[in-house]
This record gives structure tokens, sequence and C-alpha cells, in this order.
């Protein structure tokens, strides 16, 4: 596990990646910044996919993952209860509960620097 930070104007999120070659790919590429948009569960944005392991994509998230898959980065603050028609998803980590609320209190369109934390 690695703790990164998520910043989004003068708004810090903490979260941690996991330990799957996509995510330890990913710290390879921090800082990481990207800007997205809200769509209502999860900032989407565009983001070129790294290595990853096959096994270890699945489908559906947990409210809080953070996804790399598809040419997509995003935070997935909702739709968990739904995710499950979403294949070939890439979790590369996760924003615990209690930050899930302050993401959402960002604007419509938000850039994202992704640090070590």
């Amino acid at each position: 596990m690695t703790n990164i930070k998520i910043t989004s104007g003068d708004i810090v999120i903490p979260a941690v990646l996991n330990d799957t070659v996509a995510a330890n790919d990913f710290v390879g590429r921090l800082p990481f910044k990207v800007t997205g948009n809200d769509s209502g569960i999860d900032y989407c944005c565009v983001a070129k996919e790294g290595k990853s392991n096959p096994i270890e994509r699945q489908n559906g998230w947990k409210n809080g993952d953070i996804n790399l898959a598809g040419g997509w980065f995003a935070l997935l603050y909702g739709g968990e209860e739904e995710s499950e028609t979403y294949t070939d998803m890439m979790i590369i980590g996760h924003i615990q509960k209690e930050h899930l609320a302050t993401l959402k209190k960002l604007p419509n369109t938000a850039t994202f620097l992704v640090e070590l934390a």
C-alpha cells in the first residue's frame, strides 16, 4: 500500500494505492496531473493506461475506488450498487468513505494533482 494525496485547488484528499501491477506502474508516473468532469458518480479524466495484469481486473467497484483503465482515470465516489455492469475495471487505489463528501463538493470540471503523500 502506498499513501497518496489528490489535490484539486486548495482541497487535499488522502488516498492509498493498492499493490497491483497497475498501481505500482502508476507510482512511476507521479506526480500525475489530469482534468476531468463530474458524471454524477465519478470524476472521469482521460488518461493513458499503463501496465496491468489482466487477472487483477474486475467487474464493478466500491465507492471510493480509483480506476485506471480503458483510457480513463476515474475517482469513483458513487454508483457502487449498479457498477457490476462495468467490466474490465483496473482498481489501483481507494479514497476512504469519510473523504468522499469532499470530492463531491468540487466543481463540475476539476483538475487533480496526484502525488505521494
